[in-house]
C-alpha cells in the first residue's frame, strides 16, 4: 500500500464521535444500518465487540480500528460486561485528480486503502482522535479546518504503520523460503528446531511462531513431510532396503521411520511399496 491516495483525498469532515458505555445501553448494545451513508474511521481504546460488515464478522477489541464505507450492511455490537468505547471520525470524500493545470473531481465510496479491520495493540491514535474530538465540540474558529487536517495525520500515520507491517511481512516470507529450501535440501541431516532456527538467525520460539504462521505448519512437521515425501519417491522408485531407505531421508531408527510413515500414510513402507 502506498500513500498515492492521500494526494487524491479530499474529505469534509461530518461529525467526530465518542462511543460509550452510555451510548450502548441506550442502544442495547447493538446498532444496525442496513446501508451507511458516510465514512467511518474508528479507533477503540476498550472493551469489545463485534462487527459484521457485509455478513463479514470481525471481532473488535482494544487497539483495534476499522473503517466503513458508503453503501454497507453493518451491525456493530457490545459486550456488556466490557462496553466498547472508541472514538470515530465520519465524512464524506471528494477524489481529486489534476492533469497539468486542469483538476477533476469527483465523490467517492472506494474503501481506503487498507484492512477493514487492524489491530495494532498499544498504539496511540486514538489520543489524537479524542483531541479531535475536543476540538469539534468546543466549534471554535478553524475547527473543521483543524478535523480535516487531523485525519490527514491520522490516515498519513496510518499508512506508515500499514506499511511497516507489510515489509515486516515480506521479510519473514523471504526468511522462511530461506528456511524450507534449506530442509529440503539436508533433509537427511538432524534438523532440530535450535539448529533451524541458527540457520535463520532468529530465537527458537519467534522462528517457530512465524514459519507457522508463514507455512501453515510447524517446522518439525514440515520436516517430517518432506522426508516422508521423499521416502515415498524411494521406496516406489528404488528396490533399496527400508532401513536404507530411512537413513538416506533423516531417520537413524528404522522402527520409528516406520512409525511415522505409517502415521503420515496410512500404509507400512512394506505395504506401500508392494502397493
Amino acid at each position: 500500500m502506498e500513500k498515492e491516495f492521500l494526494h487524491q483525498f479530499y474529505p469534509r469532515i461530518l461529525d467526530v464521535t465518542h462511543r460509550s458505555t452510555s451510548f450502548w445501553e441506550g442502544n442495547d448494545y447493538r446498532v444496525q444500518i442496513p446501508s451507511t451513508k458516510v465514512y467511518n474511521l474508528a479507533f477503540m481504546y476498550e472493551g469489545e465487540g463485534q462487527l459484521v460488515l457485509n455478513g463479514e464478522r470481525y471481532e473488535l477489541k482494544e487497539g483495534s480500528i476499522f473503517h466503513i464505507s458508503p453503501g454497507m450492511r453493518m451491525e456493530l455490537s457490545s459486550s456488556r460486561s466490557k462496553p466498547l468505547r472508541y472514538f470515530g471520525v465520519q465524512f464524506h470524500q471528494l477524489r481529486i485528480q489534476w492533469e497539468g493545470s486542469d483538476c477533476q473531481t469527483s465523490m467517492s465510496d472506494a474503501p481506503l486503502p487498507f484492512r477493514r479491520v487492524l489491530f495494532l495493540p498499544r498504539n496511540s491514535l486514538h489520543i489524537h482522535v479524542a483531541a479531535m474530538y475536543d476540538g469539534w465540540q468546543e466549534k471554535e474558529a478553524g475547527y473543521e479546518w483543524q478535523a480535516k487536517l487531523g485525519l490527514f495525520q491520522l490516515l498519513d500515520q496510518l499508512c506508515s504503520i500499514v506499511i511497516a507491517e507489510q515489509t515486516r511481512q515480506e521479510s519473514s516470507y523471504l526468511q522462511m523460503e530461506s528456511s524450507v529450501r534449506y530442509i529440503r535440501h539436508n533433509y537427511a541431516e538432524p534438523l532440530t528446531r535450535d539448529r533451524l532456527a541458527d540457520q535463520a538467525s532468529m530465537s527458537i520460539s519467534h522462528f517457530s511462531a512465524v514459519f507457522k504462521n508463514v507455512i501453515g505448519i510447524s517446522p518439525q512437521q514440515f520436516v517430517e513431510k518432506v522426508r516422508i515425501d521423499q521416502a515415498k519417491s524411494m521406496l516406489s522408485g528404488t528396490t533399496k532396503p527400508i532401513s536404507q531407505v530411512a537413513k538416506e531421508v533423516g531417520y537413524s531408527d528404522p522402527l520409528y521411520f516406520t512409525r511415522v510413515f505409517t502415521k503420515v500414510t496410512g500404509m507400512a513402507p512394506r505395504e506401500y511399496r508392494g502397493g
